[in-house]
């Protein structure tokens, strides 16, 4: 019989072949003798493919325990260990296999096995030297004739130089990162700085109209140094949790105004979570307002609410602030007031392409439409 005429080999009985020519020699059958020459040509092969490509292919038996029956030459570049010295001591791969990552690749190897479908791990290895070497490696299992995983075949890739370059990233981010948070720190407590310097100020003054002016310049203030604040304690230095910055933000108006026990404020806001640019020009569209109802809509000993409310919609942010107190005076047009603080919010809104309106209740509500963030 020549070779051509020898019967096809399943992978199942090429796998065991191999596994058997890697245990020494052994008799058998015509049949056997048959197959290991189909299984030796297909195996010179395999041999002269995968010691070409820019990687370790082995293939290892779980006969007995986990152990390379054929790991391809590449091991020496990788590793430092020659391909005999690799195969000759079936738990080298284990002793070289860095002890941090060992609960990481028995946790995949088990999912592996017991899914019976392919698996990954990324891993450092230990060298012969004594270096570590960053290693993706995937792999699956080779059943036998039963079902029965036999063998567990696969490739061995060196990462490290990707992993060093993925190190210098990440430091550079570190960096880049304490570097704005130190921006924001600073910025908040030089803003801090200004506002205590108005207020001493405003101690020394007599006229009150002009200790007004000044207390509403520190309030405007305070609100552009809470949002450095809130970056500065929180992980994402770039992006505001607007909510939260309101929830804030609210409440030190009304110290300021004394307002506390006489008007009560609601905040309804949607999730939403503003960059730099978007956050601190709401905030201060927000602190005017806010302060405009609690200087204007609660005459005397009035009493009344406050309430905020954000919409996140399809295509915009809808923001209002609304009030149930004495209203805007009749025949008046908001957008003709000569008052900074409604002229500082329409100045504000065209900045950041939004549109203002007064809305007919019981007390005042101005609605503002604001461009979604990306579009």
């Amino acid at each position: 019989m020549t070779v051509g005429d020898d019967p096809p080999v399943t992978a199942a009985e090429g796998a065991a072949i191999l596994a058997r020519l890697a245990r020494g020699p052994h008799g058998g059958s015509a049949r056997d003798a048959s197959l290991a020459r189909t299984a030796a040509i297909a195996e010179a092969r395999y041999r002269a493919l995968v010691e070409q490509i820019p990687a370790v292919t082995f293939m290892a038996s779980l006969e007995g325990g986990l152990s390379d029956v054929y790991v391809s030459p590449q091991i020496e570049a990788l590793l430092g260990f020659s391909q005999e010295e690799w195969m000759s001591d079936p738990v080298l791969w284990f002793r070289q296999l860095h002890p941090d990552d060992r609960e990481l690749w028995n946790r995949e190897f088990a999912r592996g096995c017991a899914t019976g479908g392919p698996f990954r791990a990324v891993c450092r290895f230990l060298t012969k030297a004594g270096g570590i070497v960053w290693v993706h490696g995937e792999a699956r299992l080779i059943p036998d004739e039963s079902g029965r995983p036999l063998l567990l075949q696969g490739v061995a890739f060196d990462i490290t130089e990707s992993k060093r370059a993925e190190e210098i990233v990440k430091s550079s981010l570190r960096e880049k990162e304490l570097l704005l948070k130190e921006i924001h720190h600073r910025v908040k407590n030089n803003l801090q700085i200004t506002s205590s310097l108005l207020r001493l100020q405003a101690a020394k003054i007599a006229d009150a109209a002009v200790r007004q002016l000044l207390r509403e310049s520190q309030d405007r203030i305070r609100s552009m140094a809470l949002v450095h604040e809130m970056l500065y304690r929180s992980q994402d230095l770039a992006r505001v949790d607007f909510p939260q910055y309101v929830r804030e933000l609210v409440p030190q108006l009304f110290r300021s105004y004394n307002a506390g026990g006489r008007v009560r404020y609601r905040i309804e806001l949607d999730e939403i979570v503003f960059g730099v640019d978007l956050a601190v020009p709401c905030g201060l569209i927000i602190n005017e307002l806010v302060a405009n109802a609690l200087k204007h809509a609660f005459p005397g000993d009035r009493r009344g609410e406050i309430c905020l409310r954000m919409r996140l919609e399809q295509d915009r942010y809808r923001l209002s602030v609304e009030d149930d107190g004495v209203g805007f005076p009749a025949g008046l047009d908001f957008r003709q007031t000569e008052t900074l603080g409604l002229q500082l919010v329409r100045t504000l809104i065209e900045q950041i392409g939004g549109r203002l309106q007064q809305k007919a209740v019981r007390g005042t509500a101005f609605v503002i439409d604001l461009p979604r963030e990306g579009r």
